[in-house]
C-alpha cells in the first residue's frame, strides 16, 4: 500500500518512491524535515482553536490525524485534518511551504478525498491545502481529471513497486542537483 504523501513524491520524481520502497536506502531526517514536522505540530495545535472560516465553512466536525485505509484503492494514510459537514467530508493538508501547491500536492489531497469516499458514507468534492508559513489556504476541487490522474498515479506506483522496476527519472534534471538520492541515479549523473 502506498501513501498519499508518496503521490506528491512521485510527482516530484518517481525514483524517490522506488528507492524508499524497493531498495534498502535510509533517508536521514534533515533539519528542514524536522522543522517541517515541528511546524506541522504547532499548526495542528492552533487549528483546534480556530473557526472554519478559512475553508469557507461556518460549521463542521473536525478530526485530526485521521487514519484511512482502502484495500480496493491500494492506499493508506493519515490525513492531517478532516472536516465533515453533513454528508460531505473535506481533507485538509498542512504544508510548511511558501510555494503554491503543485500537481503532486493536488494528487495527495485528492487521494485523501478518495480514501474518505471509499471508507465512509460520504462525498468528498474538494479538499484544502494550507501553508503554515504564508497562512494561505487553497481550495483543491476533486474534478474528474484530477481523480483520474490520481488513480492512474496510484496504479503506476503500485505497478513499479510490485515489479521492483526502477522508473524513469524526472525530466527536470535541476531537481536532481539537490536530491539526497542522486548518488543512486547513475544514468542521470
Amino acid at each position: 500500500m502506498i501513501t498519499p504523501a508518496e503521490l506528491r513524491q512521485y510527482h516530484y520524481c518517481p525514483r524517490i518512491v522506488f528507492y524508499e520502497r524497493c531498495t534498502p536506502v535510509y533517508r536521514r531526517e534533515t533539519r528542514r524535515m524536522q522543522y517541517g514536522r515541528e511546524a506541522h505540530d504547532a499548526e495542528t495545535a492552533l487549528e483546534k482553536q480556530r473557526s472554519l472560516q478559512r475553508y469557507g465553512l461556518h460549521q463542521g466536525q473536525r478530526e485530526f490525524g485521521v487514519h484511512l485505509h482502502s484495500e480496493a484503492l491500494e492506499i493508506t494514510g493519515i490525513a492531517d485534518l478532516v472536516v465533515t459537514v453533513g454528508s460531505e467530508s473535506y481533507p485538509v493538508e498542512f504544508k510548511d511551504s511558501t510555494r503554491e501547491p503543485d500537481l503532486g500536492h493536488h494528487m495527495q489531497v485528492c487521494a485523501y478525498g478518495l480514501l474518505l469516499e471509499a471508507t465512509r458514507e460520504t462525498k468528498s468534492p474538494k479538499g484544502f491545502w494550507h501553508s503554515t508559513r504564508t497562512r494561505e489556504t487553497r481550495v483543491i476541487e476533486f474534478d474528474t481529471k484530477l481523480r483520474k490522474r490520481t488513480l492512474q498515479a496510484i496504479r503506476d506506483i503500485n505497478a513499479f513497486i510490485k515489479a521492483e522496476r526502477c522508473p524513469d527519472p524526472t525530466p527536470q534534471v535541476a531537481k536532481c542537483l539537490e536530491c539526497e538520492l542522486k548518488n543512486f541515479c547513475g544514468d542521470v549523473f
